[in-house]
């Protein structure tokens, strides 16, 4: 398959991997080979890092979907269960909560097989160095996505010797972090500038250096996070699509504008994502249980034009080439009478969701190097990076100035609404919220309560380790 849709062979998934659908604490001992033994080849060592890929999928499929993005309040769910994301009233037992732990771990022991085992692999030294790069950038990743949603949590970096060494405590947050950055300094030093081929969607030295500077950011080092996006910005390897409509179109995936995007074909199981059939209005055979809101559709200026690219309204061309009855949105097909329009233009009904997830695009990093150098007084350099966004040909709104953005204060409000109008439904928004100190203020009329600021610990996994706690007032 093409730009890197890891088509692995089964039988050494099942071989290797065994365990991808358990929990990541599940006692039973494995029903498959050990993986002792498995890596003593180039293509062991490329196969065993594709199932770090494998478990992203997993992971970052509307399970994230739901827990990051409709506790913002763009989302909502309808026509399907749970519906408790949508008041906060979500708990500990809930499969969406426990799917995203189990996949992101998964990820994280997969990694810790491809680290400890490929450096022993006789290969080219810059294959290995890749290889392992990659394992370290998504293990990074893996825990980064962790902490943001459950806080401190069991910290493992090696692979498990048997199920009881995976009954661990919590680690401080700190302590993961300086994980965290160590993997991600040597992911940068490690991985090419770019792929080519089948390999185009594989991490990249770029995207090593613009998760660490989000890292950074998030724990307020806004010297080094300014340091990594300059990184980014000044190697001119990325830029902004001149269409914001094709920033997440299915016609021009890993574009110039994706940093590290995750890889999904239009196949059934770990390469399927169920965006289609989730977010699509429930009409000609989608559910329509995940819908734009009209908070967020206000959210916009009435003149932006991402607020037509973003979402459908009552009147939009809908599906005209599908059916005549689909040519026009109907708010009556949506709980909330709009629907996601960004990614799921042209409009296409098929089976499974191959559309890919960009994780991390240029616009986001010109974002959060503003964010950064605004913190650091550079108000000036903060107004340039959102106006670059902001004047994409084919958005094109008024440039902020000196008068509207000329303290700290505002510029920082006018990248925030930047931030949601711009990376709407990516997975953002709700972080961004909790990360500022806003959540308790702007999601309140929701339901949302101190408590909140971190997801409970999945109950399955504090029924397996009596070493785990539960995080305050769950």
């Amino acid at each position: 398959m093409e730009k890197l849709k890891f088509a692995i062979t089964t039988f050494i998934i099942l071989i290797l991997f065994s365990g991808c659908d358990k929990e990541f604490l599940e006692k039973s001992p494995p029903d498959a080979l050990t993986v002792v033994g498995f890596y003593n080849s180039a293509e062991r060592a490329q196969l065993g890092v594709n199932a770090i890929y494998v478990s992203a999928q997993t992971a970052w499929s509307e399970n994230v979907m739901r827990i990051q993005d409709v506790p913002s309040g763009d989302l909502i769910l309808s026509n399907t269960t749970p519906l408790e994301y949508n008041n906060f009233t979500y708990y500990p037992a809930l499969t969406q909560i426990h799917t995203s732990w189990s996949g992101l771990y998964e990820g994280v022991i997969r990694a810790n097989g491809v680290i400890k085992n490929v450096p022993t692999i006789n290969m080219a030294d810059a294959l290995k160095n890749q290889y392992v790069g990659e394992a370290k950038f998504l293990r990074a990743l893996n825990y980064f996505t962790l902490t943001n949603l459950f806080g401190a949590v069991p910290l493992v970096t090696e692979p498990l010797a048997n199920t009881d060494a995976a009954l661990i405590a919590k680690t401080p947050v700190a302590d993961i972090n300086k994980v965290i950055i160590a993997d991600l300094l040597a992911a940068e030093a490690g991985l090419p500038v770019s792929y080519s081929g089948s390999n185009l969607g594989r991490a990249t030295k770029g995207a090593a250096q613009a998760l660490l500077g989000k890292v950074y950011l998030y724990n307020k080092d806004y010297t080094n996070a300014e340091k990594y996006f300059s990184l980014v910005i000044a190697s001119n390897t990325y830029s902004l699509m001149d269409n914001f409509q094709e920033v997440w179109h299915r016609s021009f995936e890993n574009n110039k504008e994706s940093i590290f995007e995750l890889q999904y074909a239009d196949i059934g199981g770990s390469g399927s994502n169920n965006k289609n059939a989730t977010m699509l209005p429930a009409v000609n055979g989608a559910t329509g249980s995940t819908l734009a809101t009209k908070r967020a559709y206000d959210a916009f200026d009435p003149g932006d034009p991402r607020r037509e690219m973003t979402i459908f309204k009552s009147g939009d061309v809908f599906a005209p080439n599908v059916s005549a009855a689909l040519s026009v949105f109907n708010p009556t097909w949506s709980a909330s009478g709009y629907a996601v329009k960004k990614g799921m233009w042209p409009i296409m009904y098929v089976n499974g969701s191959g559309i890919n997830y960009p994780i991390i695009r240029f616009a986001d990093v010109l974002l959060m190097y503003a964010e950064a150098a605004n913190e650091l007084n550079q108000i000036d350099k903060a107004r340039d990076a959102v106006n670059r966004v902001r004047q994409r040909p084919s958005v094109m709104m008024p440039k902020l100035t000196a008068t509207d953005t000329g303290t700290k204060q505002t510029m920082f409000d006018a990248i925030v609404k930047e931030r949601r109008v711009e990376l709407m439904f990516e997975f953002q928004r709700f972080m961004d919220l909790q990360r500022w100190g806003l959540a308790a203020t702007v999601l309140a009329p929701l339901g949302y309560q101190a408590k909140h600021a971190l997801f409970p610990i999945p109950q399955l996994e504090l029924d397996i380790n009596p070493k785990l706690t539960q995080n305050p007032n769950w």
